[in-house]
């Protein structure tokens, strides 16, 4: 485990994510809307605002319980790529994030999407 904690803190768009994932296992979502409203960046928001990511990842929380990273696929100091595993039923997911080269690295792409059959069984 702490490989992977050592390859996700050490990208910057694996900070940004262990903040995120730091609120969402609590079930803070009033601290994880102003994470999101400060944190990603404003072009992303205006595709998928603040209130509708919300909703999705409280519907995950409810239906997956905490994710914890168990496998990254790739971590580049602006881009990761990680799977992780719901704490209700085992679910694995696949999780992508990208944050801008400029400081304060605001996320600019973020996806968290259930692994197909057949992509759990490629792993």
């Amino acid at each position: 485990m702490n490989d992977i904690r050592r390859q996700v803190g050490a990208s910057k768009a694996g900070r940004r994510f262990i903040a995120q994932m730091r609120y969402y296992n609590a079930g803070d979502f009033a601290k994880l809307r102003g994470f999101m409203r400060s944190g990603y960046y404003d072009l992303v928001l205006m595709e998928n605002p603040v209130e509708r990511r919300l909703l999705d990842l409280k519907a995950t929380r409810r239906l997956h319980g905490r994710l914890k990273v168990d496998q990254v696929e790739s971590a580049e100091d602006y881009a990761i790529q990680l799977i992780l595993t719901g704490e209700k039923g085992g679910a694995r997911l696949r999780l992508q994030l990208k944050v801008n080269e400029s400081y304060p690295h605001q996320v600019t792409h973020y996806s968290l999407r259930p692994l197909a059959e057949d992509e759990q069984d490629q792993l």
